[in-house]
């Protein structure tokens, strides 16, 4: 897979996580100044002078939040993906995903749920490549790292099945 550092998609995730912080920012303002019995009123909140301090704070928050919050994952397979392809293609339904492009390396699934794809700014696609094995996942690192462990758990020759 190409984990070369990809800055159009970096930058585009940069950017919606500051539209998330910034929408999350103002609705714990508003939450406050609707409970406050004062109103709102930006100096009972914060500090005088502080505004640049937060804006820098969200700002650098969202600058690295992409750089952890995405990552790539192998998953070791004892058979060939096509071998073990109906196995992996199970447990990303199990986790409500569904297949949205399948070529001749690459796999890439899709949450289902449209509340979910929201919540994750559209970011909620996992890129399956096979090219080799082991095999590539590479999305949101929460769901890449759990989706990686039942992908492990699911292809191990030395269950049971039965």
């Amino acid at each position: 897979m190409n984990t070369k550092f990809n800055f159009n998609r970096y930058a585009s995730r940069a950017v919606k996580y500051l539209v998330y912080l910034v929408v999350i920012f103002f609705l714990v303002i508003a939450i406050f100044s609707l409970t406050s019995s004062q109103g709102f009123n930006f100096s009972n909140l914060f500090r005088e002078g502080t505004e640049i301090q937060i804006a820098v704070f969200l700002l650098v928050m969202s600058l690295i939040y992409p750089i952890f919050g995405y990552s790539s994952k192998r998953v070791y397979l004892n058979k060939s993906y096509q071998e073990d392809k109906q196995k992996i293609q199970s447990v990303f339904e199990q986790n409500k995903f569904v297949l949205e492009f399948e070529g001749v390396t690459t796999t890439t699934f899709r949450h289902k749920s449209p509340l979910v794809k929201a919540f994750r700014m559209y970011e909620d696609r996992i890129i399956v490549d096979f090219a080799d094995n082991p095999i590539v996942l590479e999305g949101q690192r929460k769901e890449v790292y759990r989706i990686a462990r039942m992908i492990e758990y699911a292809v191990r020759d030395d269950r049971n099945d039965g």
